[in-house]
């Protein structure tokens, strides 16, 4: 028995060339504008934008913290005076500066 080795040199051509091209254009494709460098951009903006809701998270919880101490009635009194105001048993008195009476600058100067 002897075996065939007939070789189909056209559809070996045609499967090499085939190959080639996508790998020409997977390169090119890859070094366009939405290729490597804008996957790189996009992933560090990525990174970037999860540090800010880090952040904000933090700021979030602190936040939420302070308003459950004021619903709870601590640090009202901090606060109404942070405010101006006073607290329902208290009197408020206010003290105004007296006012001073400033030389004219003529007569600062004296006579010509």
């Amino acid at each position: 028995m002897q075996e065939d080795k007939n070789v189909n040199w056209k559809r070996l051509a045609a499967i090499a060339a085939t190959g080639v091209l996508s790998v020409v254009y997977t390169i090119v494709t890859l070094q366009g504008p939405h290729g490597i460098a804008a996957l790189r951009l996009q992933i560090t903006k990525i990174q970037e934008l999860h540090s800010q809701q880090g952040n904000l998270s933090k700021h979030v919880a602190e936040k939420q913290k302070r308003v459950e101490s004021l619903e709870r009635g601590q640090n009202i009194d901090m606060e109404m005076r942070r405010f101006g105001r006073t607290l329902p048993d208290e009197v408020e008195y206010k003290v105004a500066e007296p006012k001073v009476d400033e030389p004219a600058e003529d007569a600062a100067l004296g006579p010509n």
